[in-house]
Parts: C-alpha cells; sequence; structure tokens
C-alpha cells in the first residue's frame, strides 16, 4: 500500500519520543481538541476520539498509558470504502485530569514552544493534513472552532513569525500555510525532522534552479541588447564609409571604425582589449559615440539638402 506524503507524515510524528509527562498530555490534548467529541448517553458519557490512521490510534494508547488514563475501549472501523477507521472512546474524567477546557488552551501550552509542539502534532495527526511538496507548498488544520485556528495562528507568530490564513469551509474552519520555510519551521516543530529536511531539499533545489534561470535570462537578455548595439554601430559606421569614407575620419576614430567592422561580434569591453595599450569601455563608446554624431549631423544634412 502506498502512502501519502500526508501520511507518511504522521507516520513519522507517531514515532516521535515523548520525553516527560506534560509533554505527552500536550499531545493528548492536541488529539483532543482536533477530534474529540463528547457523548452522553441515558447511562454513560464519554468522549469518542476517531482517527482515520491506525499509527495514530496506538498513538493515543500510548500517550493515555503514559499518563495513567485507561481506555474505555476500542473499535475498528470499516466504511463502505473498506478504509480502516479506528474509534476510541476515553473516560469523561480525562478532561479534569488533563486540565482541558473546551474554550482555552492551557497556559503551560502557551508558555514552551516545545509543549505547543506537542500539542500542534496531535492536532495534526488527528485534523491537519500537508501536500507533497515536490507539487506545491501547503500546509494546513482544520476545525470546527474558528477561536481554537486563530489562536494557533497567534501561537505560531508568536513563537516562529509564521503568518497564516483561515478560510470558512462548509462545516469547518481551516487554518493554512503555503509558504515552504513556514512549513519547513513547523514541521521541525512539532517533530517530523526527516520530512522537514525533505522539504529543505526541495527548496533549495528550487532556489539553485531559479538562480541558474535568472542568471541565464540575464546573459540572454545581455546578449540580445549586445547584438542589437553592435548592428546599429556597424550600421553608423557603414553609412560614414559611403558618405566620406572611414579613411577621412580622424585617426583615433579611424581606428575604432575598423577594428568594430573587423569584430562584429565582440562587445565594447572586448573590442578596447584589443587595442595596445587596451581601451576601457567607457574609452570606446565614446568614440563611438562621436562616430554616430558625425553620423546624424550628416544624415540631418542630406533631408535640408533634399527638402530645399
Amino acid at each position: 500500500m502506498r502512502y501519502t506524503f500526508s501520511e507518511e507524515v504522521k507516520g513519522e510524528l507517531c514515532q516521535v519520543e515523548v520525553l516527560s509527562a506534560e509533554e505527552a498530555q500536550a499531545e493528548l490534548i492536541g488529539y483532543l481538541k482536533g477530534k474529540g467529541i463528547f457523548v452522553k448517553t441515558s447511562t454513560d458519557s464519554y468522549i469518542s476520539l476517531e482517527v482515520g490512521f491506525i499509527p495514530a490510534a496506538r498513538r493515543i494508547m500510548t500517550l493515555m498509558h503514559q499518563l495513567g488514563v485507561d481506555k474505555k475501549k476500542l473499535t475498528l472501523l470499516k466504511n463502505r470504502l473498506q478504509k480502516k477507521r479506528v474509534q476510541v472512546f476515553i473516560p469523561i474524567d480525562i478532561l479534569s485530569k488533563l486540565g482541558i477546557s473546551i474554550l482555552e488552551t492551557p497556559d503551560f501550552i502557551e508558555n514552551d514552544i516545545g509543549l505547543f509542539g506537542a500539542f500542534l502534532r496531535g492536532l495534526f495527526v488527528s485534523s491537519g493534513s500537508i501536500t507533497d511538496p515536490s507539487r506545491h507548498y501547503h500546509f494546513e488544520l482544520v476545525s470546527y472552532s474558528e477561536n481554537l485556528l486563530e489562536h494557533i495562528s497567534k501561537l505560531l507568530n508568536s513563537f516562529l513569525g509564521i503568518t497564516g490564513k483561515i478560510s470558512k469551509l462548509k462545516y469547518n474552519n481551516r487554518y493554512y500555510v503555503k509558504r515552504g520555510k513556514d512549513i519547513q519551521d513547523i514541521l521541525e516543530v512539532i517533530g517530523a525532522s526527516r520530512a522537514a529536511g525533505h522539504i529543505d531539499k526541495i527548496i533549495t533545489s528550487r532556489e539553485i534552479k531559479g538562480d541558474i534561470n535568472r542568471t541565464l535570462n540575464f546573459l540572454s537578455a545581455n546578449a540580445k541588447r549586445t547584438g542589437d548595439s553592435n548592428v546599429k554601430q556597424i550600421e553608423t559606421i557603414n553609412y560614414i564609409d559611403q558618405v566620406i569614407g572611414l579613411d577621412n575620419l580622424p585617426e583615433e576614430l579611424r581606428k575604432i571604425a575598423y577594428m568594430r567592422l573587423d569584430n562584429e561580434d565582440l562587445s565594447l569591453t572586448e573590442i578596447g582589449q584589443l587595442f595596445d595599450p587596451p581601451l576601457t569601455k567607457s574609452m570606446v563608446y565614446n568614440k563611438i559615440k562621436k562616430i554616430t554624431k558625425m553620423a546624424e549631423a550628416f544624415d540631418k544634412n542630406v533631408k535640408n539638402i533634399n527638402n530645399a
């Protein structure tokens, strides 16, 4: 079975080592905020937590075990497409044990980037997705709570300087980021170092290709400008030759004119290097400019005579 890039990232996150009870607590809160549903029946109350990714269900079990919370029950479901989903039923008293508020994110998550990353990891695995960066950059979190996404947006901006956007879906809200470097930073914070490294390689490769393309475009444009300029210079010199003859030019202009005609493809800098001693580009340009002004003067006189 072939996994999507998003599933590969989630698989990596489900293997991240949890270093403390606080980190396990923060990550589990992320899962509950992402997919937790409070269920109350005539005989019982519990939290239903459904994930479509089996490694995520195992991860939830591990986190609950580390926190000393027993699962109520675990059910494997299948939909019409035979895709496996896992539904975890969690005792209601876990809310008070974890200090979870329906409306607020715990202070200890807001004040520590490591714990915030653990919280974001649970939220992403349960209700987020990421597009294959070889196609385009897109990271998103989906939640019914616009306030939660706005709060996450503020924390990401505060911790990492990341500016994302929030849009409304039919039944939910979506927070998304489309800048490659920002997505790389988020992956680093939530613990997906391998995926972050993969994006870094793609970003670097694209930057190199972009630099090469810009250089080639610059060289091409520069070559075109040089070619157009050379053509005009040669046309001007040929005109002078037809009107008075190049041998009648002052010596310094005559040498430049002949050197230009003999080396049509060279730039002004390269023309200057052919002289002994060498001439600078500006020296060659000034001499060519004198020839051009001379040609313009001859052309103006010819027109005045014809109009007389």
